[in-house]
């Protein structure tokens, strides 16, 4: 038992150097060096903005996702001169569904969009793009995005501020997935 769980961890160290990046990496070096950053909320409305800064407060606490990036997150952009800003975009999509079951019309939900988030890390000083990701939440305002129960969601009444907190998650999960894979990657 205790061998087979030894093997899976093992394999899944061995996979994570081979899988590619969620995300794009434009300068590896760059995004290496990186010790602060901020999030720009600059272009979002007040009511994104409010999320967005709803969201770093949960997940700056101990043990939460922000914790797991190398990088110090500085609370405003402009003071601390941080090395790195993180743009964040809320990005709606537009769901179409395709048919419903044999002779069934396909239903059109109440609010016919999701949310994706875009976020981009720019340098500090040049605003160079380091790095950038589109990430999708799990849960939609129309319902799971990997409903497989013939492409019908499992609720329509998901909340548009969860949905874009989710997707935020995401985003930012993938970016702290790239950065682990990318100290695991040997420089050249």
């Amino acid at each position: 038992m205790k061998v087979g769980l030894l093997l899976v961890i093992i394999s899944s160290l061995l996979t994570a150097k081979d899988r590619p990046p969620a995300g794009e990496i434009r300068n590896p070096q760059a995004l290496a060096k990186i010790r602060s950053f901020c999030v720009d909320t600059g272009g979002l409305s007040d009511f994104d903005r409010r999320i967005v800064k709803d969201f770093l407060k949960a997940e700056s606490k101990p043990k939460h996702l922000l914790t797991k990036l190398p990088w110090k997150l500085v609370p405003e952009c402009q003071g601390g001169a941080p090395d790195a800003a993180a743009k964040v975009e809320f990005v709606p999509l537009s769901v179409t569904r395709v048919g419903g079951s044999q002779g069934a019309p396909s239903q059109t939900p109440e609010r016919p969009y999701a949310t994706k988030v875009a976020l981009q890390v720019v340098n500090g000083d040049s605003q160079e793009p380091i790095y950038s990701v589109e990430a999708r939440a799990v849960i939609t305002a129309v319902g799971r995005a990997d409903s497989s129960a013939g492409g019908y969601p499992a609720s329509e009444n998901t909340n548009p501020v969860l949905e874009k907190r989710d997707a935020l998650y995401h985003a930012f999960w993938c970016l702290v997935d790239d950065l682990q894979q990318l100290k695991l990657t040997p420089t050249e």
